[in-house]
């Protein structure tokens, strides 16, 4: 495999292996709609012209936001004002996905809490052990997990009108649905937590729901796969629970599973290609992989995939520094 060759996802040809990764603006309207400032962000990561762009988190509820200025596609009047990026990015010549999430207990900023139709829930009621301790989560009711399939999927219909190509679940990074599959921040004793079948419940139903509505779109899943960085004393997740997830994500029809950390975050100094390579493994031919982590060259990204560590690769922090110098990857001389 090399950067520049071209691949197919569910009949959407990407014109090249490199992935421009979801990287939180907080460019949003109060509305939870793009701004100026969120065209001029895309713009700059249209430079790299990578072959699959996946924009930021979107909530799929009010309460699902970790911050006042994040995207929302929580209600139908989002549509119309979505539907000019994704159309952007289709000019450009790749294929647009949107980021589908819910926080749970991992808000970014406690003024949140302030507002009178907020509330913070998690799967149990502790706080979340990558943010300051000061904010306990409710613990979500029985009756509010079993909605969050339908949240999702209407999310994932408003996606669709508005042009996206698919859209990615956000299963990693310490948020709503890898705060489920942690037994550190899921302690519940129900249907939803203990074993690890149990503590995957809520994805698996999110997913089943949206590979129903899926049709020609595309299905992916940023997948956390360990709470603790590769070579780090193991706690909480592991790898090999996640590869049993991936598999169970391959066969509900996943077409992308993307690799990262869950409660230990994206930044991994070594990059995640152990977990990558773990999960390509576990999946077979089944779905593609792809992994984001310490890609700060073109000699990298390349030798991530002959090295079959994934299909293709991300990038996140060199979109934020200079996203045009990443066209020099996948432009041939």
């Amino acid at each position: 495999m090399r950067l520049t060759d071209p691949v197919c996802i569910k009949g959407f040809k990407l014109p090249n292996r490199l992935v421009a990764s979801p990287v939180a603006s907080a460019t949003a309207s109060v509305e939870g709609g793009p701004t100026e400032a969120t065209f001029r962000r895309v713009e700059a990561i249209l430079s790299s012209r990578a072959g699959l762009v996946v924009m930021e988190h979107h909530a799929v509820h009010p309460w699902g936001r970790v911050r006042r200025s994040q995207m929302m596609l929580h209600s139908d009047q989002m549509v119309p004002l979505h539907r000019p990026l994704a159309e952007m990015i289709r000019e450009a010549g790749s294929v647009p996905l949107v980021q589908l999430n819910h926080g749970g207990s991992a808000i970014a900023e406690a003024d949140l809490m302030d507002l009178p139709d907020f509330r913070c829930v998690a799967p149990s009621a502790v706080p979340h052990p990558a943010k300051d301790g000061r904010v306990v989560p409710r613990e979500m009711t029985p009756e509010e997990i079993s909605e969050l399939p339908s949240l999702f999927a209407a999310a994932f219909e408003r996606g669709h009108q508005a042009g996206y190509c698919g859209v990615q679940v956000h299963a990693c990074h310490g948020y709503l649905l890898g705060q489920f599959l942690s037994p550190i921040t899921n302690r519940r004793t129900d249907r939803y937590g203990g074993d690890l079948r149990n503590r995957a419940r809520v994805l698996l139903e999110v997913v089943e729901a949206l590979a129903e509505r899926a049709g020609d779109s595309i299905l992916a899943v940023r997948l956390g796969v360990a709470d603790f960085f590769p070579g780090d004393d193991p706690r909480g997740l592991t790898p090999e629970e996640s590869c049993w997830v991936a598999r169970e994500l391959a066969a509900l029809g996943v077409d992308l599973i993307g690799v990262s950390g869950n409660l230990c975050g994206p930044d991994a100094p070594q990059g995640f290609d152990p977990y990558s390579k773990l999960i390509m493994e576990a999946v077979g031919d089944r779905c593609l992989v792809e992994c984001t982590g310490m890609v700060r060259s073109a000699e990298r990204a390349q030798t991530m995939l002959s090295s079959r560590v994934c299909h293709l690769v991300g990038v996140a922090r060199p979109l934020l520094s200079d996203p045009s110098s990443l066209a020099g990857w996948v432009v041939g001389s």
